[in-house]
């Protein structure tokens, strides 16, 4: 019953996103419709019925919401979708939910029908994992917002450039109030992030870090936090603004898009019991071959 229920509210969200990333996409690519009202309300229902399916399929799985990365996966884009809903009158960035409708609904999706649904084992299992992945994905949610308003700071330029000020221009953002948006998101996310990296450097103390897969992650890990780090230091220091921070802040989104997706394929591990029970009967087949070979004259 319970199982079904989850189901069902995983269809309804991934149906809302779905009519929320049409109609704003409709909006920014041909100008048309209103999503002043509409739309941010279309990802708030997702969000609702998003955190219902968390919380009735957590009970169901018997999981927490923070372990492994598929769980997690789900939560950052329900994460994603309540700080746009939060953020979106404050910051004048109604549109956004152009980047962060499609973004919840890929996330969403990939949480359940991407990779193996493998997690950690109780060999890898700590009390800092569901804390390092918390912050790391909430603070994605953060760096989708930067990311979405640094898109349309780029579109809104480009538009700018070419003298288009009718149309899609007029219900835009202005370019400062995007470009505040996006370091204001950036700061957010920027102590999670960091958080983040330094519990993933604890929590890889219990596990080999020599899969190529584990090093691959750890690299891109790290060279997202630099990326951003360096955003933020120009800004500060150099006076980056516009088009520069803008390109720095999607290149950092990607190296952290990199990283859950070498999270959700990385190759399955066995868990300590069933290392057990692969290990005990060769364990116990040398042990005969032992013994026979001891008895024989």
């Amino acid at each position: 019953m319970s199982e079904g229920i989850a189901d069902a509210l995983f269809y309804l969200t991934v149906a809302t996103y779905v009519a929320a990333s049409v109609l704003f996409l409709r909006f920014l690519t041909r100008g048309k419709g209103d999503v002043g009202v509409l739309g941010p309300r279309l990802i708030g229902a997702g969000a609702l019925l998003h955190a219902g399916h968390i919380v009735i399929a957590s009970l169901v799985l018997r999981r927490c919401p923070v372990e492994g990365i598929h769980f997690p996966m789900s939560v950052a884009s329900m994460s994603m979708c309540v700080a746009y809903v939060l953020a979106r009158k404050r910051y004048r960035i109604e549109v956004a939910g152009a980047f962060v409708a499609p973004l919840a609904l890929t996330s969403l999706l990939a949480s359940r029908f991407v990779g193996g649904g493998e997690e950690p084992g109780a060999r890898i299992k700590s009390a800092i994992l569901p804390f390092h992945v918390a912050t790391n994905l909430f603070g994605v949610a953060l760096f989708t917002l930067a990311f979405s308003a640094a898109a349309l700071y780029l579109i809104q330029e480009r538009l700018l450039k070419r003298k288009r000020i009718d149309g899609v221009f007029k219900r835009l953002p202005p370019l400062d109030v995007l470009d505040r948006a996006e370091h204001r998101f950036l700061v957010a996310g920027f102590p999670l992030l960091t958080i983040g990296i330094v519990t993933g450097t604890l929590w890889a103390r219990h596990v080999e870090m020599g899969a190529p897969g584990e090093v691959l992650r750890a690299v891109f890990g790290y060279v997202t936090w630099l990326v951003i780090a360096g955003v933020l230091f120009l800004r500060a220091a150099a006076g980056w603004r516009g088009r520069r921070a803008a390109y720095g802040t999607i290149a950092g989104y990607a190296f952290s898009l990199v990283v859950l997706m070498i999270y959700l394929l990385r190759a399955p591990q066995p868990s300590a019991a069933v290392a057990d029970e692969v290990e005990a009967p060769a364990t116990a087949a040398l042990a005969l071959g032992s013994a026979e070979a001891s008895s024989t004259p």
